[in-house]
């Protein structure tokens, strides 16, 4: 009798969770790809670009493959609610991948979005942020991206992509961002996506990192101080390719003076930084050793001589040098500790950091660095004379 009476209440728990009541047929949904915030005037925007039903096997279709809908409101939760009246399906704001801020919210108040979507469970802390420079989240949207249906989903794969091949910029969650933005001794950066003009046609690109101070967007980092804050930052990418200047020189042709460039890999690095402190003064030292191959050259030939390899390894080293040096000098004309320094600090030197912590912003912009940099080559890939002509 007692079995029976457990099989019974399991029958019943069953068909309860099993019900349909609290749950959504596909046809009263709709995916939500991407989402973006923006600002204007006294109102808060936001964008959803929607994941239409795609035509059957064997149909031909010329019909959009997405939409892009908008809500404004003088708060974003009023501007959600607006735009759910506008939809006769419930969109999926947990399926979005990636998130735009357009550049007037951040330079705004970047606090109008993280509060909001601290607060939103919907909101996955592994979504991939962007800044839209100069444009509008929904331009973005609107941008074609073949071979990739949807812009919000080829900009997750963009950035994953140059992240292992070009090497300069690196994807930043909202767990990174909210970690960064309320961790003393440390700020945010955002990858900014930007629209330019190909063959007429329009096409998303990445073009540098949005630098924030506090609550607010107040620069930007160009590609090589992109890349020098990669390298200060172990793991951020895994290869990078960056050129330099033959150290043998430029070879004539005919009329026209063709400057030898050499194209460089790097496979792999390891950073190490260390604050040394004396008194009031701060030195950070820097060192990073890195190795890579050649995998470009225009005329050179006999690269695998040790006399010759030696010198190549100096320029790159002066190379990286400068994009690292770069990236500092940036970060410190905006006052915008996104090196870490001052997180680093605080680990090493706990009390000295208690001392300085609140006037840490004016003391970041002065502090001095030791950058050394050791690049190795590991393969030549040229070590044969260059091709022949007649």
């Amino acid at each position: 009798m007692r079995r029976k009476i457990i099989m019974f209440i399991l029958l019943i728990s069953s068909s309860i969770l099993s019900g349909c009541y609290d749950n959504l047929e596909v046809n009263q949904t709709v995916a939500v790809v991407a989402h973006g915030w923006d600002i204007e005037g006294q109102n808060k925007l936001l964008f959803a670009q929607l994941a239409l039903t795609p035509p059957r096997e064997g149909q031909l279709t010329t019909e959009p493959k997405y939409l892009v809908v908008s809500g404004s409101a003088p708060s974003f939760v009023q501007a959600d609610r607006r735009l759910s009246l506008t939809l006769p399906r419930k969109p999926l704001w947990s399926m979005a991948d990636t998130i735009i801020i357009g550049e007037k919210l951040a330079r705004k108040d970047i606090s109008l979005f993280a509060d909001t979507a601290t607060r939103n469970p919907k909101i996955r802390y592994n979504v991939l942020l962007f800044v839209s420079k100069g444009v509008t989240p929904e331009d973005v949207f609107n941008a074609e991206v073949p071979p990739e249906k949807y812009s919000g989903t080829a900009l997750e794969k963009i950035i994953q992509n140059q992240t292992g091949q070009a090497g300069i910029y690196f994807p930043i969650t909202i767990k990174d961002f909210l970690y960064k933005s309320a961790t003393p001794g440390i700020e945010p950066v955002i990858p900014q996506i930007v629209i330019e003009e190909n063959g007429g046609q329009k096409q998303l690109t990445l073009q540098g990192m949005a630098v924030f101070k506090g609550r607010k967007m107040v620069g930007s980092l160009d590609e090589q101080q992109s890349r020098g804050l990669a390298l200060l930052n172990p793991g951020a990418i895994t290869k990078t390719i960056f050129n330099i200047n033959s150290p043998f020189g430029s070879q004539e042709n005919e009329k026209v003076s063709i400057p030898d460039i050499l194209a460089l890999e790097l496979t792999a690095y390891q950073t190490r930084i260390k604050p040394v402190i004396n008194g009031e003064s701060i030195i950070m030292e820097i060192a990073i050793e890195a190795e890579g191959n050649i995998i470009e050259d225009n005329y050179t030939q006999e690269l695998g001589t040790p006399e010759r390899v030696r010198k190549i390894e100096q320029a790159a080293s002066q190379a990286l040098t400068m994009n690292v040096q770069s990236c500092i000098d940036q970060a410190q004309s905006l006052d915008s500790d996104i090196l870490g320094w001052g997180q680093i600090i605080s680990r090493s030197y706990p009390k000295t950091w208690q001392n300085i912590e609140s006037s840490w912003p004016e003391i970041f912009a002065g502090i001095k660095s030791n950058i050394q940099i050791d690049y190795k080559l590991r393969q030549i890939y040229l070590q044969k004379d260059s091709f022949k002509f007649k």
